[in-house]
């Protein structure tokens, strides 16, 4: 009796040709699919990071306006602590300017009553001197005279009619004023120029003068 190598059974060279006879061709529907079918909307773990990607913008974004923010108080703050130094003996140097205007019409009143000019001289280096002090603390003199009418650092007591100067400029400084680090100290109290005005028809300002 003869054995063979071959561990199916006889006739089994003929059972692929019986089933496809039994049963048919494989229809296409039934093959592998090439690709897995897509789902009707995003996948529950990538809508779960969009939306951990949105939550970590909003806390980026929050974080930058915290900075921000922290950033522009320390600014404010050491601006304040700097305007209070620097404004910090601004009542002494109010208090003290009447004593500078005491020694300017000590001037004018010396030079105006022909007093020894030593004395005019004297009167004159004190003023410069406590004018440079003045300057050293930030004091500076607030130029009125000839100047348009300036509201900020201006205060008018009176009108003053004359072809002297435009209207509106300063024709006359009665007090001088004063800034501490570029804020008002003291306003410039001046009088202000105004046209001459005209009293009768066919009058022209020539015939006023």
């Amino acid at each position: 009796m003869a054995f063979s190598d071959d561990p199916r059974p006889s006739g089994s060279d003929d059972q692929p040709e019986a089933l496809f006879e039994e049963f048919g061709p494989v229809s296409a529907s039934a093959a592998v699919p090439e690709s897995f079918p897509q789902l009707s909307g995003p996948h529950p773990a990538e809508a779960r990071v969009a939306e951990l990607e949105r939550e970590l913008k909003e806390v980026r974004d929050w974080a930058t306006r915290i900075a921000a923010d922290f950033e522009n108080y320390k600014k404010r703050v050491e601006r304040e602590r700097q305007d209070q130094i620097r404004f910090s003996n601004e009542r002494l140097l109010k208090e003290f300017l009447p004593v500078v205007d005491n020694l300017q019409r000590a001037l004018e009143a010396a030079a105006r009553n022909g007093e020894a000019p030593s004395i005019a001289a004297g009167v004159e280096l004190v003023i410069a001197e406590t004018l440079k002090v003045l300057r050293r603390a930030g004091v500076e003199p607030i130029v009125a005279l000839n100047l348009p009418f300036d509201p900020a650092v201006h205060e008018a007591l009176q009108q003053v009619e004359t072809d002297a100067v435009d209207p509106g400029y300063v024709v006359y400084e009665v007090q001088p004023g004063y800034t501490l680090h570029g804020r008002v100290l003291r306003p410039a109290l001046v009088s202000v120029a105004v046209p001459p005005e005209v009293t009768s028809p066919g009058m022209d300002r020539s015939d006023i003068e």
